[in-house]
Protein backbone atom coordinates (compact mmCIF):
# COMPACT_ATOMS: atom_id res chain seq x y z
CA UNK A 1 0.00 0.00 0.00
CA UNK A 2 1.19 3.51 -0.78
CA UNK A 3 -0.53 6.81 -0.18
CA UNK A 4 0.23 10.46 0.42
CA UNK A 5 -0.86 12.23 3.59
CA UNK A 6 -1.20 15.99 3.95
CA UNK A 7 0.64 17.19 7.07
CA UNK A 8 0.25 20.83 8.17
CA UNK A 9 3.59 22.56 7.85
CA UNK A 10 5.22 19.61 6.04
CA UNK A 11 3.22 19.21 2.86
CA UNK A 12 2.40 15.78 1.45
CA UNK A 13 4.36 12.82 2.80
CA UNK A 14 4.36 9.35 1.28
CA UNK A 15 3.29 6.58 3.65
CA UNK A 16 4.04 3.00 2.67
CA UNK A 17 4.69 1.13 5.94
CA UNK A 18 4.15 1.34 9.71
CA UNK A 19 7.70 2.68 10.01
CA UNK A 20 6.67 5.63 7.85
CA UNK A 21 3.67 6.16 10.09
CA UNK A 22 5.95 6.39 13.13
CA UNK A 23 8.21 8.87 11.33
CA UNK A 24 5.29 11.02 10.25
CA UNK A 25 3.69 10.92 13.67
CA UNK A 26 6.80 12.46 15.19
CA UNK A 27 6.57 15.27 12.67
CA UNK A 28 2.89 15.83 13.33
CA UNK A 29 2.91 16.01 17.12
CA UNK A 30 2.82 19.79 16.95
CA UNK A 31 -0.05 19.71 14.45
CA UNK A 32 -2.39 18.59 17.20
CA UNK A 33 -4.35 15.61 18.33
CA UNK A 34 -6.82 15.60 15.42
CA UNK A 35 -4.14 15.40 12.72
CA UNK A 36 -2.37 12.56 14.49
CA UNK A 37 -5.55 10.56 14.92
CA UNK A 38 -6.70 11.11 11.34
CA UNK A 39 -3.36 9.88 10.04
CA UNK A 40 -3.50 6.64 12.03
CA UNK A 41 -7.13 6.01 11.11
CA UNK A 42 -6.55 6.51 7.40
CA UNK A 43 -3.47 4.32 7.30
CA UNK A 44 -4.96 1.33 9.11
CA UNK A 45 -8.27 1.69 7.30
CA UNK A 46 -6.38 1.32 4.04
CA UNK A 47 -4.60 -1.81 5.29
CA UNK A 48 -7.53 -3.65 6.87
CA UNK A 49 -10.56 -1.98 5.37
CA UNK A 50 -12.09 -1.74 8.85
CA UNK A 51 -10.08 0.26 11.37
CA UNK A 52 -10.89 0.94 14.98
CA UNK A 53 -10.37 4.31 16.50
CA UNK A 54 -11.55 5.80 19.78
CA UNK A 55 -13.07 8.50 17.58
CA UNK A 56 -15.48 5.84 16.35
CA UNK A 57 -16.98 5.62 19.83
CA UNK A 58 -18.58 9.04 19.46
CA UNK A 59 -20.54 7.83 16.42
CA UNK A 60 -21.87 4.60 17.93
CA UNK A 61 -24.56 5.38 20.46
CA UNK A 62 -24.30 2.25 22.61
CA UNK A 63 -20.52 2.60 22.99
CA UNK A 64 -20.73 6.25 24.03
CA UNK A 65 -23.61 5.54 26.42
CA UNK A 66 -21.85 2.60 28.10
CA UNK A 67 -18.73 4.66 28.74
CA UNK A 68 -20.91 7.43 30.13
CA UNK A 69 -22.72 5.01 32.45
CA UNK A 70 -19.55 3.39 33.80
CA UNK A 71 -17.67 6.65 34.25
CA UNK A 72 -20.49 8.50 35.97
CA UNK A 73 -21.33 5.55 38.22
CA UNK A 74 -17.75 5.22 39.48
CA UNK A 75 -17.03 8.94 39.70
CA UNK A 76 -20.15 9.75 41.75
CA UNK A 77 -19.27 7.30 44.50
CA UNK A 78 -17.60 9.13 47.41
CA UNK A 79 -13.83 8.69 47.55
CA UNK A 80 -12.93 7.85 51.17
CA UNK A 81 -9.49 8.41 52.66
CA UNK A 82 -8.11 6.10 55.33
CA UNK A 83 -4.99 7.24 57.11
CA UNK A 84 -3.59 9.95 59.36
CA UNK A 85 -3.31 13.05 57.17
CA UNK A 86 -5.69 13.55 54.26
CA UNK A 87 -4.11 15.33 51.25
CA UNK A 88 -5.93 18.13 49.45
CA UNK A 89 -6.33 16.16 46.23
CA UNK A 90 -8.84 13.80 47.84
CA UNK A 91 -11.34 16.68 47.72
CA UNK A 92 -10.16 18.40 44.53
CA UNK A 93 -6.93 17.56 42.67
CA UNK A 94 -7.16 20.35 40.10
CA UNK A 95 -9.45 23.32 40.89
CA UNK A 96 -8.66 24.96 37.53
CA UNK A 97 -9.72 22.17 35.16
CA UNK A 98 -12.02 20.31 37.56
CA UNK A 99 -13.61 23.05 39.71
CA UNK A 100 -16.46 20.78 40.83
CA UNK A 101 -14.21 18.44 42.79
CA UNK A 102 -12.69 14.99 42.69
CA UNK A 103 -15.70 13.45 40.93
CA UNK A 104 -15.02 15.23 37.64
CA UNK A 105 -11.35 14.23 37.70
CA UNK A 106 -12.28 10.60 38.37
CA UNK A 107 -14.81 10.73 35.52
CA UNK A 108 -12.11 11.98 33.15
CA UNK A 109 -9.70 9.24 34.23
CA UNK A 110 -12.25 6.41 33.89
CA UNK A 111 -13.43 7.71 30.51
CA UNK A 112 -9.82 7.81 29.28
CA UNK A 113 -9.19 4.25 30.46
CA UNK A 114 -12.20 2.88 28.58
CA UNK A 115 -11.76 5.02 25.49
CA UNK A 116 -7.97 5.03 25.03
CA UNK A 117 -6.79 2.26 27.35
CA UNK A 118 -4.85 4.52 29.76
CA UNK A 119 -5.39 7.35 32.19
CA UNK A 120 -2.32 9.60 32.41
CA UNK A 121 -2.38 11.36 35.78
CA UNK A 122 0.28 14.04 36.13
CA UNK A 123 1.31 15.40 39.54
CA UNK A 124 1.38 19.20 39.50
CA UNK A 125 2.43 20.04 43.07
CA UNK A 126 3.81 18.33 46.18
CA UNK A 127 3.99 18.87 49.92
CA UNK A 128 7.29 19.38 51.68
CA UNK A 129 7.16 15.67 52.54
CA UNK A 130 7.32 14.87 48.83
CA UNK A 131 3.81 13.44 48.57
CA UNK A 132 1.45 14.93 45.94
CA UNK A 133 -0.98 17.67 46.87
CA UNK A 134 -2.51 18.16 43.40
CA UNK A 135 -2.70 16.39 40.05
CA UNK A 136 -4.54 16.52 36.75
CA UNK A 137 -5.59 14.13 33.98
CA UNK A 138 -3.83 14.58 30.64
CA UNK A 139 -5.35 13.88 27.24
CA UNK A 140 -4.32 10.32 26.43
CA UNK A 141 -3.85 10.72 22.62
CA UNK A 142 -1.41 13.57 23.20
CA UNK A 143 0.84 11.48 25.47
CA UNK A 144 3.57 9.39 23.86
CA UNK A 145 5.42 6.69 25.80
CA UNK A 146 8.77 5.15 24.99
CA UNK A 147 11.19 2.87 26.79
CA UNK A 148 14.66 4.30 27.52
CA UNK A 149 17.10 2.07 29.39
CA UNK A 150 14.29 0.05 30.89
CA UNK A 151 12.31 3.06 32.10
CA UNK A 152 9.31 4.75 30.58
CA UNK A 153 9.71 8.23 29.20
CA UNK A 154 6.73 10.46 28.54
CA UNK A 155 6.12 13.37 26.21
CA UNK A 156 3.05 15.55 25.87
CA UNK A 157 3.20 16.57 22.23
CA UNK A 158 6.83 17.74 22.03
CA UNK A 159 7.11 18.61 25.72
CA UNK A 160 9.10 16.10 27.81
CA UNK A 161 7.44 15.17 31.11
CA UNK A 162 9.02 14.19 34.39
CA UNK A 163 8.50 10.45 34.69
CA UNK A 164 8.52 10.69 38.49
CA UNK A 165 5.42 12.90 38.31
CA UNK A 166 3.48 10.61 35.97
CA UNK A 167 1.02 7.96 37.16
CA UNK A 168 -0.08 5.80 34.23
CA UNK A 169 -3.15 3.68 34.98
CA UNK A 170 -3.82 1.09 32.27
CA UNK A 171 -7.11 -0.67 31.75
CA UNK A 172 -5.22 -3.83 30.86
CA UNK A 173 -1.81 -3.71 32.63
CA UNK A 174 0.07 -6.36 30.61
CA UNK A 175 3.48 -4.76 30.67
CA UNK A 176 3.00 -2.87 27.40
CA UNK A 177 3.91 0.78 27.01
CA UNK A 178 0.27 1.65 26.47
CA UNK A 179 -3.03 -0.04 27.16
CA UNK A 180 -5.78 -0.79 24.67
CA UNK A 181 -9.30 0.53 24.44
CA UNK A 182 -12.09 -1.63 25.82
CA UNK A 183 -13.65 -1.64 22.35
CA UNK A 184 -10.52 -2.28 20.28
CA UNK A 185 -11.59 -5.89 19.59
CA UNK A 186 -15.12 -4.92 18.62
CA UNK A 187 -14.54 -2.79 15.55
CA UNK A 188 -16.61 -5.12 13.33
CA UNK A 189 -19.66 -4.79 15.58
CA UNK A 190 -19.24 -1.03 15.84
CA UNK A 191 -18.92 -0.58 12.09
CA UNK A 192 -21.87 -2.96 11.58
CA UNK A 193 -24.08 -1.02 13.97
CA UNK A 194 -23.05 2.27 12.41
CA UNK A 195 -23.74 0.95 8.88
CA UNK A 196 -27.15 -0.44 9.89
CA UNK A 197 -28.12 2.86 11.49
CA UNK A 198 -27.02 4.77 8.40
CA UNK A 199 -28.97 2.40 6.16
CA UNK A 200 -32.07 2.92 8.27
CA UNK A 201 -31.69 6.67 8.00
CA UNK A 202 -31.46 6.46 4.21
CA UNK A 203 -34.43 4.10 3.97
CA UNK A 204 -36.72 6.13 6.19
CA UNK A 205 -35.50 9.67 5.59
CA UNK A 206 -34.44 9.77 1.94
CA UNK A 207 -36.81 7.27 0.37
CA UNK A 208 -34.24 4.63 -0.39
CA UNK A 209 -36.98 1.99 -0.73
CA UNK A 210 -40.10 2.89 -2.78
CA UNK A 211 -43.50 2.23 -1.23
CA UNK A 212 -45.13 1.56 -4.61
CA UNK A 213 -44.32 0.87 -8.29
CA UNK A 214 -46.09 1.48 -11.61
CA UNK A 215 -45.80 -1.50 -13.92
CA UNK A 216 -46.24 -1.29 -17.69
CA UNK A 217 -47.49 -4.19 -19.76
CA UNK A 218 -45.56 -2.83 -22.72
CA UNK A 219 -41.84 -2.38 -23.08
CA UNK A 220 -40.85 1.21 -22.33
CA UNK A 221 -37.54 2.97 -22.67
CA UNK A 222 -35.87 5.17 -20.08
CA UNK A 223 -37.40 8.40 -21.37
CA UNK A 224 -40.92 6.95 -21.34
CA UNK A 225 -40.48 5.55 -17.82
CA UNK A 226 -39.22 8.90 -16.57
CA UNK A 227 -42.18 10.68 -18.16
CA UNK A 228 -44.67 8.28 -16.53
CA UNK A 229 -43.00 8.82 -13.16
CA UNK A 230 -42.95 12.59 -13.55
CA UNK A 231 -46.59 12.68 -14.59
CA UNK A 232 -47.58 10.60 -11.55
CA UNK A 233 -45.71 12.94 -9.20
CA UNK A 234 -47.32 16.03 -10.77
CA UNK A 235 -50.86 14.65 -10.57
CA UNK A 236 -50.36 13.38 -7.02
CA UNK A 237 -49.51 16.89 -5.87
CA UNK A 238 -52.75 18.45 -7.20
CA UNK A 239 -55.46 15.78 -7.00
CA UNK A 240 -55.97 16.40 -3.24
CA UNK A 241 -56.95 12.88 -2.26
CA UNK A 242 -59.08 12.18 -5.33
CA UNK A 243 -58.86 8.67 -6.83
CA UNK A 244 -55.94 8.12 -9.14
CA UNK A 245 -56.55 7.29 -12.79
CA UNK A 246 -54.06 4.88 -14.35
CA UNK A 247 -53.40 5.01 -18.08
CA UNK A 248 -53.78 2.02 -20.40
CA UNK A 249 -51.42 -0.91 -19.98
CA UNK A 250 -50.28 0.46 -16.58
CA UNK A 251 -50.78 -1.17 -13.17
CA UNK A 252 -50.19 0.35 -9.72
CA UNK A 253 -48.74 -2.01 -7.10
CA UNK A 254 -48.39 -1.13 -3.43
CA UNK A 255 -45.25 -2.57 -1.81
CA UNK A 256 -45.07 -3.63 1.82
CA UNK A 257 -41.89 -4.09 3.78
CA UNK A 258 -41.35 -4.93 7.43
CA UNK A 259 -39.81 -1.95 9.26
CA UNK A 260 -37.78 -4.42 11.30
CA UNK A 261 -36.27 -5.85 8.13
CA UNK A 262 -35.65 -2.46 6.56
CA UNK A 263 -33.89 -1.09 9.62
CA UNK A 264 -32.05 -4.35 10.35
CA UNK A 265 -33.30 -4.15 13.93
CA UNK A 266 -32.28 -7.68 14.85
CA UNK A 267 -28.75 -7.14 13.59
CA UNK A 268 -28.52 -3.81 15.39
CA UNK A 269 -29.67 -5.35 18.66
CA UNK A 270 -27.14 -8.16 18.42
CA UNK A 271 -24.28 -5.74 17.76
CA UNK A 272 -25.45 -3.42 20.54
CA UNK A 273 -25.59 -6.28 23.06
CA UNK A 274 -22.06 -7.36 22.12
CA UNK A 275 -20.74 -3.83 22.57
CA UNK A 276 -22.56 -3.46 25.90
CA UNK A 277 -21.05 -6.74 27.10
CA UNK A 278 -17.59 -5.42 26.18
CA UNK A 279 -18.18 -2.56 28.60
CA UNK A 280 -19.70 -4.79 31.28
CA UNK A 281 -23.02 -2.93 31.16
CA UNK A 282 -26.23 -4.99 31.45
CA UNK A 283 -28.25 -4.75 28.25
CA UNK A 284 -31.32 -3.59 30.17
CA UNK A 285 -29.50 -0.41 31.24
CA UNK A 286 -29.10 0.72 27.61
CA UNK A 287 -32.72 -0.07 26.73
CA UNK A 288 -31.99 -3.39 25.04
CA UNK A 289 -34.50 -6.21 25.57
CA UNK A 290 -33.45 -9.38 27.35
CA UNK A 291 -34.52 -12.35 25.26
CA UNK A 292 -34.07 -16.07 25.69
CA UNK A 293 -33.12 -15.91 29.37
CA UNK A 294 -34.52 -18.64 31.59
CA UNK A 295 -33.56 -16.99 34.88
CA UNK A 296 -35.39 -14.03 36.39
CA UNK A 297 -33.21 -10.93 36.63
CA UNK A 298 -34.48 -7.84 38.41
CA UNK A 299 -32.85 -4.41 37.99
CA UNK A 300 -31.39 -4.68 41.50
CA UNK A 301 -29.81 -8.05 40.66
CA UNK A 302 -28.38 -6.63 37.44
CA UNK A 303 -27.05 -3.61 39.34
CA UNK A 304 -25.22 -5.81 41.83
CA UNK A 305 -23.81 -7.89 38.96
CA UNK A 306 -22.67 -4.70 37.24
CA UNK A 307 -20.94 -3.54 40.43
CA UNK A 308 -19.21 -6.81 41.24
CA UNK A 309 -17.87 -7.67 37.79
CA UNK A 310 -17.20 -4.30 36.16
CA UNK A 311 -17.45 -1.18 38.31
CA UNK A 312 -15.59 -2.52 41.33
CA UNK A 313 -12.60 -3.93 39.37
CA UNK A 314 -12.24 -0.77 37.29
CA UNK A 315 -12.63 1.51 40.30
CA UNK A 316 -10.15 -0.55 42.33
CA UNK A 317 -7.61 -0.31 39.50
CA UNK A 318 -7.68 3.47 39.79
CA UNK A 319 -7.77 3.73 43.60
CA UNK A 320 -4.95 1.22 44.02
CA UNK A 321 -2.77 3.27 41.67
CA UNK A 322 -3.57 6.48 43.56
CA UNK A 323 -2.88 4.82 46.91
CA UNK A 324 0.40 3.26 45.78
CA UNK A 325 1.82 6.34 44.03
CA UNK A 326 0.47 9.28 46.05
CA UNK A 327 0.04 8.20 49.66
CA UNK A 328 2.41 7.02 52.41
CA UNK A 329 2.40 3.44 53.59
CA UNK A 330 -0.61 2.67 55.72
CA UNK A 331 -2.86 5.20 53.95
CA UNK A 332 -5.17 4.46 51.07
CA UNK A 333 -8.31 5.61 49.28
CA UNK A 334 -11.29 3.60 48.10
CA UNK A 335 -14.75 4.21 46.70
CA UNK A 336 -17.70 4.04 49.09
CA UNK A 337 -20.32 1.88 47.36
CA UNK A 338 -22.95 1.90 50.10
CA UNK A 339 -25.33 4.12 48.14
CA UNK A 340 -24.71 2.11 44.98
CA UNK A 341 -25.55 -1.18 46.69
CA UNK A 342 -28.28 0.24 48.95
CA UNK A 343 -31.45 -1.90 49.07
CA UNK A 344 -34.90 -0.58 48.27
CA UNK A 345 -36.77 1.26 51.02
CA UNK A 346 -39.14 -1.65 51.57
CA UNK A 347 -36.27 -4.13 51.93
CA UNK A 348 -34.42 -1.73 54.25
CA UNK A 349 -37.44 -1.30 56.55
CA UNK A 350 -38.08 -5.04 56.59
CA UNK A 351 -34.48 -5.78 57.60
CA UNK A 352 -34.54 -3.19 60.39
CA UNK A 353 -37.85 -4.47 61.73
CA UNK A 354 -36.32 -7.93 61.98
CA UNK A 355 -33.37 -6.47 63.88
CA UNK A 356 -35.76 -4.71 66.28
CA UNK A 357 -37.75 -7.91 66.82
CA UNK A 358 -34.50 -9.75 67.55
CA UNK A 359 -33.51 -7.13 70.13
CA UNK A 360 -30.34 -6.16 68.26
CA UNK A 361 -31.38 -2.52 67.73
CA UNK A 362 -33.98 -0.26 69.31
CA UNK A 363 -36.93 1.66 67.90
CA UNK A 364 -35.02 4.89 68.41
CA UNK A 365 -32.13 3.62 66.29
CA UNK A 366 -34.55 2.53 63.57
CA UNK A 367 -36.23 5.96 63.56
CA UNK A 368 -32.86 7.72 63.32
CA UNK A 369 -31.23 5.48 60.71
CA UNK A 370 -34.14 4.66 58.38
CA UNK A 371 -36.83 7.29 58.88
CA UNK A 372 -34.50 10.10 59.98
CA UNK A 373 -36.90 11.11 62.75
CA UNK A 374 -35.98 12.53 66.17
CA UNK A 375 -36.25 10.31 69.25
CA UNK A 376 -39.72 9.85 70.74
CA UNK A 377 -38.81 11.66 73.99
CA UNK A 378 -37.48 14.63 72.07
CA UNK A 379 -40.56 14.65 69.86
CA UNK A 380 -42.91 14.65 72.88
CA UNK A 381 -40.94 17.48 74.50
CA UNK A 382 -41.13 19.55 71.32
CA UNK A 383 -44.86 18.89 71.09
CA UNK A 384 -45.43 20.06 74.67
CA UNK A 385 -43.47 23.25 74.06
CA UNK A 386 -45.25 24.11 70.81
CA UNK A 387 -48.83 23.26 71.90
CA UNK A 388 -50.62 26.42 73.19
CA UNK A 389 -52.46 26.17 76.55
CA UNK A 390 -55.74 27.20 74.90
CA UNK A 391 -55.86 24.11 72.73
CA UNK A 392 -58.30 22.31 75.11
CA UNK A 393 -61.64 21.07 73.85
CA UNK A 394 -63.81 22.96 76.40
CA UNK A 395 -63.47 25.65 79.12
CA UNK A 396 -63.54 22.89 81.73
CA UNK A 397 -60.30 21.54 80.31
CA UNK A 398 -58.46 24.86 80.60
CA UNK A 399 -55.83 25.30 83.32
CA UNK A 400 -56.96 27.03 86.53
CA UNK A 401 -54.64 30.00 86.03
CA UNK A 402 -56.04 30.78 82.55
CA UNK A 403 -57.53 34.30 82.36
CA UNK A 404 -60.94 34.45 80.74
CA UNK A 405 -61.03 37.05 78.00
CA UNK A 406 -64.72 36.77 77.13
CA UNK A 407 -66.99 38.85 79.49
CA UNK A 408 -69.43 36.81 81.58
CA UNK A 409 -73.12 37.57 81.71
CA UNK A 410 -74.11 40.54 83.83
CA UNK A 411 -70.74 42.19 83.56
CA UNK A 412 -70.74 45.95 83.18
CA UNK A 413 -68.11 48.32 81.81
Amino acid sequence: MSKFVEIPGSGKIRVTSPADVKRVVRQTETAGEDVFQTLVEDFWAGLTGMAFSPRLIERVWVAARCIQLNAQQISRMPLRFFGTSEPAWVANPDPVWYPNGIGDAIFSAIDSMYRWGDAFIYITSRYSSGFPSAWTVLKAPMVSVESVEGRRRYRYGQVPLNSDDMVQVSRDPRGELKGTSALASYSAQMHGLLAASELGRIMMGEGGTPHAVIKSKRKVNEAQALKIQQKWVERTAVRRGAPAVIGPDLDFEQLSFSPADLLLLDAQQVDARIIASAMGVPALFVNLPIEGGLNYQSPSMLGEHWWRFELRPMGSTLTQALSAQMLPRGSYVEFDARDTLAPTFADLVSAWVQLVDAGIVTIEELRAAVLRLPPLEQQEALKALTTPPSAGASPADQPANLLELRPSSGSTY
